[in-house]
């Protein structure tokens, strides 16, 4: 995440700013998942619960306790992983040329290899279930001669869309802060069938005119041939009908978050006060240049020097209220519900260790919840990553006359990460081997085998030394 400070000062200004107040809002919004990814969750707390604010300069006679536990990157990092810690494949498809639909499904490999995308998937992955989207748009660079894809954040891009037809953005900004005057902007335009771009530095005090012009306004392309289409792509996160953008991840969580939060740093401090109870002395003489010694072992005597013949004693200020057991089923109860509403399957060691062994069918039960959610985000993702790919190809052939067929189509394989016994695992392998729907090498690959090919060779190698031991042995006998 690029640094906010200065985009900070502006959602949060009380004079007019370059945003409107719908747009001050979505940006307040966005700074506050972020603060909870980061694990900055106690200046919102005492926004609506002031006690538990540190301050030097408090009237309190004690800091309170924050214990702040970072539930929302636990979640958002698991549902992210889910998506992409396997990767992706491609599977191109043309039926006039199949042999340049092949060509072109290598070339596919290549881009996403050049891009570094098994990293940024993930990281767009994340961005999108904080936020509830993230952009991407397609840059040639002429230098080293390929198409670059550049995820940003949800944060940075307002596009621009027809009233009635939300799925028609033919026109987006993307806006960031150079500094606490200066505003950076980049705008695509999608005019009469051409793609436009232009780039400049504003003042944020005087937006009508740039102060400095980087690109000026000119068609997007290469030796007469024009980008024909809108090189910029966003992806919400499961949104609903007629939005642009989806839903933060982090939304519905955030209430439950704060009050685990807090009952946290409460058993925190009750467990200071309750080992560090205040202690009590009546009717006792001390003498301000010698109190008495408070190490462990020491011995006061408590006869000797009260006032008027009264009886002295000392003792602990400790709370009689029973609360652990009901503080503990509260917090265990806020835990599972924050598990259940974001479908994220919760396996503690003693969870796991009460579960036994279970069987393939038994393990996709347990993770039926986010199998679901994660096939649902897959069917968004495949489709604008379909897109992405196929935009990255026709920059290729605006920029390099690269050849694409009228009837390409290309499809993006998301795997998602069913968990499986591994006997169970390699019984489907041996049968998919067995019908010939796989090879011996891919089926290695799949249990990860690292070099399939020497193996398969010290098998043959193994086998034909055994059948040589054997045919002795048969003919001695």
């Amino acid at each position: 995440m690029y640094d906010t400070n200065y985009i900070v000062k502006v959602a949060k200004a009380l004079e007019p700013t370059i945003f409107n107040d719908e747009q001050l809002k979505i940006i307040n919004e966005l700074l506050k998942y972020q603060d909870y990814y980061d694990n900055d969750v106690f200046k919102h707390i005492v926004r609506v619960n002031p006690e538990y604010e540190q301050r030097i300069y408090t009237s309190k006679s004690y800091i309170p306790t924050q214990v702040p536990l970072n539930y929302s990157r636990l979640i958002v990092d698991k549902l992210s992983s889910w998506q992409f810690q396997e990767g992706i494949d491609f599977n191109c498809v043309s039926k006039s040329n199949q042999n340049r639909a092949d060509e072109i499904e290598e070339d596919l490999y290549l881009i996403h290899k050049q891009n570094k995308m098994d990293e940024k998937l993930l990281q767009a992955a994340t961005e999108a279930n904080i936020s509830g989207g993230v952009a991407f748009k397609l840059k040639y660079d002429e230098a080293n001669k390929y198409v670059r894809i550049l995820p940003r954040n949800r944060i940075e891009c307002f596009p621009v869309y027809e009233f009635d037809d939300y799925e028609n953005i033919y026109r987006v900004h993307f806006i960031a802060f150079q500094d606490e005057k200066t505003i950076w902007k980049q705008t695509y335009d999608f005019e009469a069938g051409v793609c436009y771009i232009e780039e400049a530095l504003y003042d944020t005090q005087n937006i009508s005119e740039p102060k400095s012009v980087i690109i000026p306004r000119q068609k997007l392309g290469f030796n007469g041939k024009w980008v024909d289409f809108l090189p910029v792509y966003i992806i919400p996160n499961i949104p609903q009908l007629g939005e642009v953008w989806g839903l933060s991840e982090l939304s519905d969580l955030i209430p439950i978050i704060d009050e685990i939060n807090r009952k946290y740093s409460d058993l925190s401090d009750s467990l200071r006060f309750d080992m560090f109870a205040i202690t009590v002395m009546l009717n006792m003489q001390v003498d301000s240049d010698n109190p008495p010694k408070t190490k462990a072992g020491a011995i006061w005597d408590l006869a000797g020097g009260t006032p008027d013949g009264a009886r002295a004693d000392v003792f602990k200020l400790e709370s009689q209220f029973s609360y652990i057991e009901s503080l503990k089923y509260h917090i265990d109860s806020l835990v599972s519900y924050l598990f259940e509403f974001s479908q994220v399957v919760n396996l503690s060691v003693d969870r796991v260790s009460g579960l036994g062994s279970l069987s393939g069918v038994a393990l996709k039960l347990l993770f039926s919840s986010i199998i679901s959610k994660t096939d649902k985000k897959n069917i968004i993702w495949a489709v604008k990553l379909r897109d992405i790919y196929y935009g990255a190809l026709k920059m290729k052939q605006i920029y390099e006359g690269y050849d694409i067929p009228d009837d390409l189509d290309i499809e993006v394989i998301m795997h998602n990460p069913i968990p499986q016994t591994e006997q169970e695992e390699v019984n489907v392998l041996v049968q998919k081997i067995t019908a010939g729907l796989i090879s011996i090498t891919n089926a290695m690959n799949e249990i990860g085998i690292e070099n399939p090919e020497e193996e398969i060779a010290k098998i043959i190698e193994e086998k034909k030394m055994f059948d040589r031991e054997l045919s002795i042995e048969t003919r001695n006998e």
